[in-house]
């Protein structure tokens, strides 16, 4: 399964999200760190499973239900390495039941 990270979440936490059959990258990894949300996802689409993103405007600004990955949302209070940290198992555990809805994983 391909997960991709956004540029939100800090790339030093992408080790947290690995496991097994798990191939885990950060958009800067892949050259598309500063894309509109629009641009990235038609980017993405069909080329990950998982976009991960705690841009909580994502789904409104966005038909998710035109791109052809599942959409984690973590949801910290503040975006602090600290806060996002113990969200990552949760998002992690969504991976394997993420479909094309957002799924919420919240401090």
């Amino acid at each position: 399964m391909r997960i991709i990270i956004d540029e939100d979440i800090p790339s030093e936490l992408v080790p947290l999200f690995r496991g097994a059959n798990l191939e885990v990258q950060h958009v800067e990894d892949i050259g598309l760190k500063g894309q509109k949300n629009g641009a990235l996802l038609s980017a993405l689409s069909g080329t990950c499973d998982i976009f991960v993103t705690r841009d909580t405007n994502l789904e409104h600004q966005q038909n998710l239900a035109t791109y052809d990955l599942a959409v984690v949302l973590i949801h910290p209070l503040r975006l602090v390495i600290d806060q996002i940290t113990p969200l990552i198992p949760a998002a992690v555990a969504a991976f394997s039941t993420a479909r094309n809805t957002p799924s919420r994983q919240s401090a």
